[in-house]
């Protein structure tokens, strides 16, 4: 008798909550779900948190599910998702004064391809269109063949085998974009071999019991981990469905009404300047001066990790941006076909309600005596920086964007208030030792002097500060 497939064991477990039927599907795809989480984790106990959440949110829309969805494919996207909505989670708990981006510490094979793309390949996925991302789960995570892709996708063999091929040239792209040359060859070969290991052996036992209770008898983390994501699910599908309204519309002759409706009741960016903003990003140097883009809300009670930003182009998706707690974008879509069409970028805040901004400051050495040309390197990036965005907003954005006047003439050791008076930075000069003391805020402003360079004093802070930040006008 033939194993019963995924639908059938979901249906089973919909109608009369068989523990037997949902353990099953564990089985099939906790592998899948733990990898994914542990990939952007790094952390077991934290990709253990998330694999619970995900079979937690499968239990209570087990009834729902249309019988067309790819589950596994259904899984990986729940599984980035409740990922984004765990890593802001643990940005908030931490109150982090820096930006804290999550990097994969994976203990994989030693295999270069895949060290390479690995840190990437999540993302790059969540850029597939969803029949593209659920062929790459299936023959890559799932090990499927191209004649059951098919039968899962409802297409014939053969055109589930190209679009297979035409997904994994688009992750070859996006490789590609971000430095990486490879062949998708090598890619397939990489995501086959290394994309799924094997959970730990008890987690599957724990996931059942929690899974089939709804979540009653899991722990109050795991749960505000499953409610957030549950929203999350929530706004995506909202996404979706304004989509669909907006092209029907569209096809009934009413473009500019839907184009106004749009533009009167939502703030909205063009894509363009944001790509051009997020390119001049990764243009800079960050390890001599970290440099992020900021977008927020002038309200003070809207947090820019919960503004949600959405763009779609001509026969794609819609792409949900993901924003930092300061406002950082996490994962901007560079695409050839968006530039070329710059639509929108959609916001769920009302028009007028955000502003771009700009954090910059400078990556403190771990020790607390650094040579001067640390210094020095922020500064003459800074300026660098300063000098191309001029260029960027006179060439393609003048009368629309502001150009940044003055220049960069010093940094702001930022300490505690506590450190009033106390926090000192002593720069070793041949000419007598400079002395800066932080002041009643528990701020201190040294002023960097070219002619220091080619002497490289030593630098001495007395104590590690919160961030050291540039200071264009000297006072």
């Amino acid at each position: 008798m033939p194993e019963p497939d995924d639908h059938q064991l979901l249906a089973e477990f919909a109608r009369g909550g068989s523990e037997p039927a949902f353990a099953a599907l564990v089985g099939r795809f906790v592998n899948l779900v733990y990898s994914t989480a542990f990939r952007s984790t790094g952390n077991s106990h934290h990709a253990q948190e998330i694999t619970q959440a995900v079979f937690i949110i499968l239990a209570r829309k087990a009834g729902r599910l249309s019988p067309r969805i790819v589950l596994s494919g259904w899984l990986y996207q729940v599984a980035r998702l409740t990922y984004a909505n765990f890593m802001k989670r643990e940005i908030r708990r931490q109150r982090r004064e820096q930006e804290a981006y999550m990097q994969s510490s994976l203990n994989e094979p030693n295999d270069t391809a895949w060290l390479t793309i690995a840190p990437l390949l999540d993302e790059a996925m969540g850029q597939l269109g969803q029949t593209d991302r659920d062929a790459v789960v299936l023959r890559y995570f799932g090990n499927k063949t191209a004649a059951e892709i098919g039968a899962a996708l409802r297409m014939n063999e053969e055109t589930a085998r190209k679009r297979v091929n035409r997904a994994l040239d688009k992750l070859q792209h996006y490789f590609k974009q971000r430095g990486i040359s490879s062949t998708t060859a090598v890619i397939a070969g990489a995501i086959s071999a290394n994309s799924v290991h094997a959970a730990p052996v008890a987690l599957a036992r724990t996931v059942t019991p929690a899974a089939i209770a709804k979540g009653l008898v899991a722990a109050p983390s795991i749960l505000a981990l499953v409610k957030g994501t549950l929203n999350f699910m929530m706004w995506n599908r909202l996404e979706m469905t304004l989509a669909v309204g907006a092209a029907l519309m569209l096809a009934a002759g009413t473009t500019t009404l839907v184009a106004q409706h749009a533009s009167q009741t939502n703030a909205t960016i063009p894509y363009k300047m944001l790509d051009d903003a997020c390119q001049f990003e990764e243009s800079i140097d960050q390890s001599k001066l970290v440099f992020h883009v900021l977008i927020s809300s002038q309200k003070k009670s809207v947090r820019p990790g919960d503004i949600h930003l959405t763009v779609q182009g001509k026969d794609q998706e819609p792409i949900a941006i993901r924003l930092g707690d300061r406002g950082q974008i996490l994962n901007f879509p560079h695409d050839a076909a968006l530039r070329r069409q710059n639509p929108q970028v959609l916001s769920d805040q009302p028009k007028g309600s955000l502003f771009f901004g700009v954090w910059y400051y400078l990556p403190m050495p771990k020790e607390l005596t650094f040579p001067y040309s640390r210094l020095a390197d922020a500064v003459a990036e800074a300026n660098k920086a300063k000098d191309t965005a001029n260029k960027m907003v006179k060439e393609g954005y003048a009368g629309q964007v502001s150009p940044f006047t003055g220049k960069i003439q010093g940094l702001v050791f930022v300490f505690p208030k506590s450190s009033a008076g106390k926090a000192r930075i002593d720069i070793g000069a041949a000419g007598g030792k400079k002395e800066y003391t932080a002041d009643k805020n528990g701020n201190a402003m040294v002023r960097f002097e070219p002619s220091l360079q080619a002497e490289n004093p030593p630098v001495t802070v007395s104590e590690r500060p919160r961030w050291v930040a540039l200071n264009i006008r000297w006072r």
